[in-house]
């Protein structure tokens, strides 16, 4: 009776062992796709953000505002993510007879977001640390500007 006792208590300390190993190795695949999930998702948002300036922002210049305007107001709805430097703002002529209304005002943005999670360490064949994001608007022109630089190129 006494050796039954003594194989229970063992059998039940090795699962006790056995269930830290399992623990032990599925958790880096655990939080890899923890990581993945904080990081696509504040990703995500982020794009969200900027695709919505860069249409805000074309919004506002298709009703003749200039260029400078066009990027301050695109700086102020991207909540902090973009500055002026981020942002080409710029006119489609593809008639050649000078900016017109019907034309063209393209928005672009370039974003490059630094993940806030170490995946790049864990993923060591994928290494990166961030990741680029761009929006562009194209809307046509309700009233011509005072000012028209040529355009960064149309939306692809």
């Amino acid at each position: 009776m006494r050796g039954l006792v003594r194989r229970g208590v063992t059998s039940r300390s090795g699962q006790r062992g056995q269930a830290m190993v399992e623990f032990a190795l599925v958790l880096p695949l655990l939080l890899i796709v923890l990581f993945m999930m904080v990081d696509f998702g504040v990703g995500f948002a982020r794009w969200i953000a900027i695709t919505n300036a860069t249409r805000e922002g074309a919004r506002y210049g298709a009703v003749g505002h200039s260029p400078d305007e066009i990027r301050d107001r695109v700086v102020d709805r991207a909540n902090g993510i973009l500055t002026a430097g981020d942002i080409s703002v710029g006119y489609l002529d593809p008639d050649g007879d000078g900016v017109a209304i019907g034309d063209s005002v393209v928005v672009k943005a370039d974003y490059e977001y630094a993940l806030l999670t170490p995946l790049g360490r864990f993923l060591s064949g994928l290494t990166f640390d961030s990741i680029e994001l761009h929006s562009c608007t194209d809307m046509s022109l309700e009233q011509a500007p005072g000012t028209a630089p040529a355009a960064p190129g149309p939306c692809d």
